[in-house]
């Protein structure tokens, strides 16, 4: 930034305040929109307006500095919208009907007739016995019944989310025929 630039920034500061207190919904609970961190956004968005400013224009730099930041600081707060996972709570009903809850819902080892410790124990097995696309497709099992997505996991591999179910149901499939077997 010039020493000009740099003066803007220096000025405006109480605007980023104004603009941050009088018209954002702060919420210390959510992490990404504390007072700390949307302050912190629209001082960045501050700089980024003093870099952009262009008096020929007509428009004050606070006009122009104002849009600049509450643009970025309703972006910022989009995009942490977008990252917090919905909360869903154990007795909260999992139907209309209110009967059965998202608690009732959960594995029960009794129900499958197989604990999550011998689950894993079978899978490490079967990633050792298989080779190539089975076993990866073992791997991606394990993830997922850990509670990660498909596409989180191709995030992980660097592939596209339809080469992770490819390879489960290549997995699933050779566990199928060993199972025939045996």
């Amino acid at each position: 930034m010039t020493r000009k630039e740099q003066l803007l920034v220096e000025e405006h500061l109480e605007l980023v305040k104004k603009i941050v207190k009088g018209t954002m919904s702060i919420n210390e609970n959510v992490q990404g929109l504390g007072y700390e961190d949307l302050y912190q956004t629209g001082c960045e968005a501050l700089c980024k307006a003093a870099l952009n400013y262009n008096e020929a224009r007509g428009a004050s730099f606070a006009t122009f500095a104002d849009v600049v930041i509450r643009n970025s600081l309703l972006s910022h707060c989009r995009k942490v919208a977008r990252a917090q996972a919905p909360l869903c709570y154990l007795d909260a009903p999992a139907a209309e009907s209110g009967s059965v809850t998202f608690g009732d819902m959960l594995r029960d080892e009794t129900e499958h007739g197989i604990s999550d410790k011998e689950t894993f124990c079978m899978l490490a097995q079967m990633e050792k016995q298989f080779t190539g696309i089975a076993k990866k497709g073992v791997e991606a099992l394990r993830l997922k019944y850990m509670g990660h997505t498909g596409t989180e996991i191709a995030g992980y591999y660097g592939v596209k989310p339809n080469h992770v179910a490819a390879w489960i149901s290549r997995a699933l499939n050779k566990m199928r025929v060993e199972h025939m077997a045996a």
